[in-house]
């Protein structure tokens, strides 16, 4: 069967925990370093109500934050649904209602404001069946078109 995504990052940590996983404008983060702090995220967002059945929105600009946050969604249990802040205030608010958000997380200081918490796995494991993000298309309609992904593609 499929693993989810964020089974899949934990077992590559078991294997090479030492190796770069994500580089970006000149930082990176190992295996090790990803996974204990897209688990410190996921313990902040389960707090904020993150969880299964749950979509978060990232309004993040592309960067290492926005790869941790993505895979602490995924850790609590919650889908995420990535969002370009620089589309018009219409469409974006179309986007967060009809994906059905509960939380938006637009500040990539996420990471550090959750460095505190415990970095260990929440142990949250969803259904290969359940949503792990939602995707917009620019839809040919004009309004934007989401697309649910379960966790097993």
């Amino acid at each position: 069967p499929a693993l989810p995504f964020a089974a899949l990052i934990e077992a590559q940590v078991a294997r090479t925990p030492d190796a770069v996983a994500v580089e970006c404008d000149g930082e990176s983060l190992t295996y090790a370093q990803l996974d204990a702090r897209a688990n410190q995220v996921a313990r902040l967002l389960a707090g904020r109500g993150a969880g299964p059945g749950r979509v978060v929105a990232l309004t993040l600009p592309r960067s290492i934050a926005w790869v941790v946050t993505m895979l602490g969604v995924l850790k609590s249990g919650a889908a995420y649904c990535p969002v370009d802040a620089t589309l018009p205030r219409e469409r974006i608010d179309f986007m967060l209602a009809d994906a059905g958000v509960t939380l938006v997380v637009d500040d990539p200081g996420i990471v550090d404001e959750a460095a505190s918490l415990p970095d260990g796995d929440l142990g949250v494991v969803p259904a290969p069946t359940e949503l792990a993000y939602v995707i917009y298309t620019s839809g040919s309609t004009g309004k934007p078109k989401g697309v649910g992904v379960t966790h097993t593609g």
